[in-house]
This record gives structure tokens, sequence and C-alpha cells, in this order.
């Protein structure tokens, strides 16, 4: 039976005019009714965000310097503007390695050879559109974090259309992933693997291992993958990260080299490689990582002015602090108006300076990232606060050192790998003593804020525990007990008092930031199960 197209949204974007009159052409023989086209990715982008499409049909080369489909892809990809169910297929008139691993190194649905008939075009697409038949529905759950609904969303339609039930299988073990229900995704692995050697249940297993701890095995995984299928250049990222994890560093450098070898465009691992570079004080591979970075990601969602301030330190370790300074007004005219990047490229200049023995410039770099932090809304970069506090440490003044590094254990009590990172700080300028104060000091200070929080709730008192805990996530954002405590109240509050739509909200938004911060955490599971209870059912006031 052939799909009935007439009802599906099409975005074509290619920079010829005559290719997308003819794919329009095409397309409208197929019966298409709905057809919008772009000439270049700004463009494309700009279109999705307004506008759900389900088939994309992009052109991998869209001009000389200008988004490429696979920077599109990504983008889009990045931003959540294709879903489950939305089929992306890249067109492409080239078919040299680097291109062809640059169209795949995001995984579109599908990829097409120009030029392109209309038998293969139709073939391709009812393809694609059959194996993702029926996601909709479990996309509208997860967009309402209704994670558990989705799930089981998915073990109904694989009952309903048995075919496509590795597509649902492979849904589903996404989604325990996100959430941190490591056994259950181990489940779906190896369910999928029981009926064949399949590479993405084989990866998937592996990152559990790595997310639960278990390096060496996941070691082993992502090793075997990388021998049998050598252009799988997920493998190669995850091999790398297990190689950081367990502390091999040149290793994981030697991976991430290998995969840029095959697939060159890929600006997270160039980024990848700079950091991992610096680490091991490697400078001259650093510094054309970053430099690589800077050049692949001129039209990439992922450009950082961490690849520009990443730059400028590994100069200053080559005694270039003078083409450091460069690199760092670069960023400051590509970046400008960026409150993020002018903090850290002032916090950069600081570090500069102090190198140049320039001390007056660098207390004036830190008192302008001073006053950029204290005016920031959001997450406050770890890596840029750390350094600031180094900076100021270098200059002799203490206090200020410690303001910023007590802002870093306020959200990050908790995490063992950013207190090592703080008490190597403090080995590095001798105040170790002081360090283990502070990070004492944070602790109970947490606790005691979190107690307090509690027991307004216990109290009963619950509209002051709200607020209590709405102005203590203002100040501690991506510390997940916080918010944890913060989505708590509020449940307790709509299970006492009823549905209250604004309160479910502000529940969805903690809680979506404790995944993100740390999807494994008991807390959230146990918060996320009673949430979509209340979501599905409607709360009613206690008798």
């Amino acid at each position: 039976m052939s799909i009935d197209f007439k009802n599906k949204k099409f975005l074509v974007v290619d920079d010829f005019s005559e290719f997308r009159r003819l794919m329009r052409r095409m397309l409208e023989s197929l019966g298409v009714r709905d057809i919008d086209d772009a000439s270049g990715g700004e463009i494309a982008i700009q279109k999705m965000k307004t506008k759900a499409y389900d088939i994309i049909l992009c052109d991998y080369n869209l001009g000389y310097g200008k988004k490429d489909g696979q920077q599109i892809l990504e983008e889009a990809k990045h931003r959540g503007l294709v879903r489950y169910s939305t089929v992306f297929i890249m067109l492409t008139a080239e078919n040299t390695m680097p291109m062809v691993m640059g169209a795949v190194e995001y995984q579109p649905d599908d990829y097409l050879i120009k030029p392109i008939t209309k038998e293969i075009l139709t073939l391709r697409l009812e393809k694609n559109i059959r194996r993702k038949e029926d996601s909709e529905v479990i996309e509208r759950a997860i967009r309402k974090n209704e994670y558990t609904r989705a799930i089981a969303l998915c073990d109904e339609l694989i009952l309903k259309n048995p075919k496509n039930r590795l597509e649902y299988l492979r849904v589903k073990s996404d989604l325990y992933l996100s959430t941190g229900r490591y056994s259950e995704a181990t489940a779906v692995f190896e369910e999928v693997l029981s009926m064949r050697d399949i590479l993405w249940a084989r990866m998937g297993l592996g990152k559990v291992y790595f997310l639960s701890g278990e390096h060496v095995r996941a070691k082993e995984i992502f090793q075997s993958l990388v021998e049998e299928n050598k252009t799988l250049m997920e493998a190669y990222d995850w091999l790398a990260k297990t190689l950081e994890a367990m502390g091999s560093l040149e290793e994981a450098q030697k991976v991430l080299i290998s995969a840029t070898e095959i697939s060159p465009k890929a600006i997270l691992r160039h980024q990848a490689i700079g950091k991992i570079s610096y680490r091991i004080e490697d400078y001259d591979t650093a510094g054309q990582a970053f430099k690589s970075a800077i050049s692949i990601g001129k039209h990439s969602c992922f450009k950082s002015p961490s690849d520009y301030t990443g730059l400028a330190k590994t100069l200053v370790n080559k005694d270039s602090s003078g083409e450091a300074l460069s690199v760092l007004g670069e960023a400051r005219k590509e970046f400008k108006g960026d409150s993020d990047a002018m903090l850290q490229t002032a916090v950069t200049e600081g570090l500069v300076f102090k190198k140049m023995n320039r001390e007056e410039d660098a207390r004036n770099a830190v008192q302008e990232a001073s006053k950029l932090m204290d005016g920031y809304s959001g997450s406050i970069p770890l890596e840029a606060t750390m350094d600031l506090a180094k900076v100021c440490f270098d200059l002799g003044e203490k206090e200020a050192g410690l303001k910023f590094i007590q802002n870093v254990m306020r959200n990050n009590h908790d995490n063992d790998k950013v207190v090592k990172m703080v008490r190597d700080v403090f080995k590095e300028a001798n105040l170790e003593k002081e360090g283990e104060d502070l990070i004492i000091a944070a602790k109970t200070e947490l606790l005691k804020l979190n107690n307090k929080g509690v027991g307004l709730a216990e109290e009963g008192k619950l509209e002051e525990a709200i607020e209590y805990f709405e102005k203590a996530v203002r100040v501690f954002p991506d510390n997940k007990i916080v918010n944890a405590n913060a989505a708590q109240v509020l449940i307790m509050h709509i299970k006492k008092n009823g549905r209250n739509d604004k309160h479910l909200y502000k529940v969805s938004q903690y809680l979506d930031r404790i995944r993100k911060i740390d999807p494994s955490y008991d807390r959230y599971k146990e918060l996320l199960d009673v949430y979509e209870k209340l979501m599905t059912a409607g709360a009613k006031p206690q008798a």
C-alpha cells in the first residue's frame, strides 16, 4: 500500500533555485500540497523553528563559506527542531569520503546522490515514513516530559505494528538512557542483541556501562566496535570519553585524532582534542585542534568562545602571549553582545596579562569579569570561574578568589569531579586549608538550606516552602538536591489543594533541569513518576 503524501509537510533546502523548482514539481506529482523551500542554512533553521516538518530534503553543499547540510542537521537536532517522527534526507552531488562521512556523521535518516529520479525518491520516502509512522504520539508525550508514558506507548506500538519493532525498541532504549534508567535500558539492548547483532544496541550497552561507572566493560565494547566498524564515528567518541574517565588521556587523544582523519568536519571532536591535548601539555596539537574548531565552527551552532580562549591559553604556554591577545580580540568581535563569551574572554585576558607581568591590565580584566559574573543570568561557566579564581590567587586577591570558588561549590558540593578540581586549584595556590574549609562550609550551607525548606513543608507551610525553594533555585540553579526539593514541595501542594497548571509547569522545569544534571539521581525517577501521574490523571485535593 503506497503512502498518502498529501498531508505531509515538506521542506526542500538547496542553494540552486532550479533544483528547488525541480523537487517541487516532483513532490507535487506525488500529491504533496505543503512544500516550503530554503536557499540556505539560516533560512532553513528559521523555517524549522516556526513549523514542524514531516520530511526535510537538504542538500549537503550550500555554497562556499556558508552553513552546510551537516551543520543544519546538527543544529536542528541540538535545538530539538527534528523529532523522532521527522524524516531528514541528505542530498548531495558528491561522493568523496570526507563528504560522505560528514553527511552521515549526524545520522540523517537517509542520503541520496544527485541526480535524483522520481522513482528513487518515492521508494526512499515511503521506506523512511513507514519506519517512523506513529512516532508522533510518542513525541507528544516526550514534549510534556511524560517519559514513562512515552515508554508505554513504544510497547503499544510494538504490538500494533510489529514490523517496526526495532525502531520502537530503539526509541524506548533512548528514553531509558535519557532518564537514567540504566537497568531497563540494558534489558532492551540485550533483547535486541538476542535477535541479532545490531550496532546501535551494542553502542547502547557500552553507554550504559560508561554511565554506570563500569569503564572497563564500556571500553571493551567501544574498542570492539571501532575495530570492526572503522567508520562508526560515535564509537570513537565514546571510546575516547571512556579512556579519559579512566585517566588514559594520551590514548583518548589518539582515538579522537584517528576519528578526525576519517571524518574531518565534526567540530565537537576537534574541541575535545583541543581540551585533552591542553591537559597533557601537547600544545602543538591543542593549538591545531582549537584552530580547526574555530574554522569549522564558523557556521555551526556549536561554535564556542571556549575555542578562542582555549587557543589563547595554548599560545600563552607556547610563549606567544601577544598572539593570544590577538585571538581574544577576535573572540570579542565574533561574539559581540554575548555575555558568556565576554566573561570567558575577560577571564582569559586576565590569565594572559598575568603571564606577561602586566598586573594592572590583569586586575582590570578580573574586574570586568567580576562585573559580568555579578549580572550573569543562568549557570556560570565552571571553567571560566575556576580560571578567574586562579588569576585572583596569583594577584594576591585571595578573598575574591574564594568568592568565585564558593559559587562553584554551591552548585557542585556533591560532585566528586568538581570537588577534586577545586582542591587542585587551592593546592596550586598553596591554600589547601582554606580550600578544605570552603568545601566543608559549602556542604554545611546546603544542608542547612535544605533542612530549613523541608522543615517548612513538614510544618504544613507549603506556600512558604515553595517561595523559599524558588529563591534557593535562583541562587543554586545547578544543584540537583535544591531542584528536587523545589519540585517536591510543589507536588505536595498539588496533592493537598488540587491540580495547578502553573505549579505543574514549574515541576516540569525543575525535573528537566535535574535530568540534564544527573538523570541517574534516585529522587529524579521518583519525582518523575509522581509528576506523570498528576499530569495524566489530574490531582484532587486530599480529603
